[in-house]
């Protein structure tokens, strides 16, 4: 039987709905590194030399819970820094291969300014002969504000935007310092 009780309780729960916003993945764009382009790229053998071979361990956002990061649009943000680091190469011209393995995404639950934390497994090898040349676990924070977003899952997916792109900067400022006799 339909009470009045009942349809108050069910205009509440769309109004919250509707005012804190349903979660959404992670955006490539908002993931993704954009190196200055007044800096140019180091003298190292890795300049236009890597592809993404795989990326795993991110999964779909349900929207009735908390954003997350999906294996596409990491793989995409990773491509797209490494693009404009002048990192990247076309596989079958690649003479190095990268795996990326998000281990963990750290999101909180509620909160006014939220900070997640993301460590991520990288694995760089030759595709020569497969010698590894970076194999190392990045971990990152971001933290999004109040006044990033007022509605809190946005804040959320901001979080989780600024923590990947925090720690693929990470991955190229330290790509940038391996040794060139690779």
């Amino acid at each position: 039987m339909v009470t009045l009780k009942n349809i108050s309780l069910l205009l509440i729960l769309i109004f919250t709905i509707g005012l804190t916003g349903c979660a959404t993945n992670a955006t490539t764009e908002n993931m993704t590194y954009s190196h200055p382009t007044t800096k140019k790229p180091i003298d190292t053998v890795l300049v236009n030399a890597i592809n993404v071979e795989d990326v795993s361990g991110g999964s779909e956002t349900n929207p009735l819970w908390l954003s997350s990061v999906n294996n596409e649009n990491f793989k995409l943000a990773i491509i797209d820094s490494f693009k404009s680091a002048h990192l990247y190469e076309q596989l079958g011209h690649a003479h190095y291969m990268l795996n990326a393995q998000l281990m963990s995404l750290d999101r909180p639950w509620f909160g006014i300014d939220l900070t997640v934390t993301c460590k991520v497994h990288y694995h760089l090898y030759s595709t020569k002969n497969k010698k590894v040349l970076f194999d190392k676990d990045i971990t990152s924070s971001y933290t999004a504000i109040f006044s990033d977003s007022v509605i809190a899952i946005s804040r959320l997916r901001l979080a989780n935007e600024g923590a990947i792109k925090t720690n693929i900067k990470q991955l190229i400022d330290d790509l940038y310092l391996l040794p060139m006799d690779q």
